[in-house]
Parts: structure tokens; C-alpha cells; sequence
């Protein structure tokens, strides 16, 4: 794990993924798209937009499998007793945590970040998969960035997660982190980079809104401020009120505001992975990097 201290690890404005103006346009979508191709495609939209009914209870589980229990065997059948089963007359929210061989998350947050949700109407189940991935094979096909790890056909999230796990739950890829000694314990991702934010583009987590990468971490208070920061962004921003003291703000709170929790509950169904959210990541930085 890495022991390297908070104050050096937070990114601009105390958020892990926050970003300075100073990105063109094509500068942003060069760092999405890479050398391949974007991480979006017409085919998610025309879905999102065919199926309009697929989710009557907002909670972005699709009816049929809530329906017929296939979702649920799935998932039972890999989490076992973690998974406490679906209900349609609650708002569910499954967190489907990877992790590389080395890392973990303490069983304290966990039980704060279900705690948290579910205070504000949300039922939150974190779901450890039962395998860890080997460290040295992850890190020499994926290591610690995050356009490696989160998009793109051969990323680590369209190669390993399947698939009907990607269009049920948020996946929470937990890393050792970068060993070069200037970014040790972070996490290198090419959008902050080309929006001139991190420490040359290095963070301690980025989020792609039902998806999200977070770097190991030892400080307790630290681990459950930056995985609930993430989650938050399965539908929020940074905030840029002064006077929000949560995780999206200033973070001296382990909490949201009011507010976030009400647009959070509204945008729960943000983790079909066919709904085209991922658009050019989140909401938040095509309207502040793309649309201007």
C-alpha cells in the first residue's frame, strides 16, 4: 500500500480527478480517444433510446432479469452471500469491487459507504468478486492508467467484467497504484492530463461514471473519502460551491450535501452500462472542456 501523504495526493481544488482550463478541444478528445477508437458507440445510444421501459423502477436494473430471477442467480452465483438478493420496490445500487492482488479495501468502509447510501434511500450492496487479479500480469497489460483500465475495446473493463455484470452495476477497480517515486501510490489518467490537472495528469482515482479506478490506500479516512468521491460521480460533478464541505467538495466531510444525494438518487440508473452516460465520460466534463 502506498504511505505517501494525503496533502500531496489530492489533485487541484481537493478532488482526485479535478482539472485546470487549459485543454483544447481536440487536446481532450485526443486523450479519450486514444489511438483507437472512442469509448462510445452509436449502438449504446440506439439501445438506450429503443428501450425506453427496460427499467420501470429507476434503479438501472433491466426488468426482464429482475423479472425472471436471471439477474439475480447471476449474481448470487458469483458473489454468494454478499449478494442480499433485488428488490423492485427499492432503488438498488450493486458495487462490483476488482481488485489487483496486493490491495484491499478495509471492511470499515465498506460497511460506512452501504451505510451512507441506504441512510438516503439508496440500497447499496458492495460485492467483492471472489477472485484477485495476479499483480505482474495485471500490471504488464493494464498497469495504472486509466484509459487502460476503464475504456476502449481491450481495456480491462471490456475484457474481464462481463457483461452482464457491466450493464447492472458500478465496478470499482482497486490498484496498487504507479511505483515511479514522483506519482507512487496514483493512478495516470490522459484526460486530467490533457486538462492540465493532477500532478502531470496523476490522480488518486478517475471515474468514467458507472466505472470508476481507485488507487490502494492505508489512511482509512482517506480510503472511504476518495471511493465514495468516485461512486458520487456515477452521477455528479466536482462542486464548485466554496461552502460544500463533502467529498465532492473540499472533503472535509465523508458525506454529500443534501442536494447530491438528491440528483445521486435520481441518476442511480447511470450504471446501465448501454445508456451512453459514458459519453465522453461524464456530464461534467463535456459541458465544461467541450461544449464551450
Amino acid at each position: 500500500m502506498s504511505h505517501r501523504a494525503v496533502s500531496s495526493r489530492t489533485a487541484e481544488g481537493g478532488s482526485d480527478d479535478a482539472a485546470r482550463p487549459t485543454a483544447s478541444r481536440r487536446s481532450l478528445l485526443g486523450a479519450i480517444a486514444g489511438a483507437t477508437a472512442f469509448p462510445f458507440s452509436v449502438g449504446s445510444l440506439a439501445h438506450a433510446h429503443a428501450n425506453p421501459d427496460a427499467d420501470r423502477d429507476g434503479d438501472g436494473l433491466p426488468d426482464g432479469g429482475e423479472a425472471d430471477g436471471s439477474l439475480e442467480r447471476a449474481f448470487a452465483d458469483t458473489f454468494g452471500e454478499q449478494f442480499e438478493g433485488l428488490d423492485p420496490e427499492r432503488r438498488d445500487l450493486l458495487i462490483d469491487v476488482r481488485y489487483v492482488e496486493g490491495t484491499d479495501v478495509s471492511s470499515g468502509t465498506k460497511a460506512s459507504i452501504e451505510r451512507l447510501f441506504r441512510r438516503q434511500g439508496i440500497y447499496a450492496q458492495w460485492l467483492d468478486y471472489p477472485d484477485r487479479y495476479d499483480r505482474e500480469a495485471f500490471e504488464r497489460r493494464y498497469g495504472s492508467n486509466a484509459r487502460a483500465l476503464l475504456w476502449g475495446g481491450e481495456s480491462f473493463y471490456r475484457t474481464e467484467v462481463e457483461r452482464l455484470f457491466r450493464d447492472a452495476a458500478i465496478q470499482l477497480i482497486v490498484v496498487p497504484g504507479r511505483a515511479h517515486p514522483d506519482y507512487s501510490g496514483l493512478v495516470y489518467s490522459p484526460v486530467t492530463d490533457a486538462l492540465g490537472g493532477g500532478e502531470d495528469g496523476n490522480v488518486n482515482g478517475f471515474s468514467v461514471g458507472n466505472r470508476a479506478v481507485v488507487a490502494d490506500r492505508d489512511d482509512p479516512r482517506e480510503e472511504r473519502r476518495l471511493v465514495l468521491h468516485e461512486l458520487a460521480h456515477l452521477g455528479l460533478c466536482h462542486a464548485d460551491d466554496p461552502d460544500n464541505r463533502g467529498v465532492m467538495g473540499s472533503g472535509d466531510r465523508i458525506d454529500l450535501t443534501d442536494r447530491e444525494w438528491e440528483l445521486l438518487r435520481r441518476r442511480v440508473d447511470n450504471v446501465r452500462d448501454s445508456s451512453g452516460y459514458d459519453v465522453l465520460f461524464r456530464p461534467c466534463l463535456r459541458e465544461q472542456w467541450l461544449d464551450d
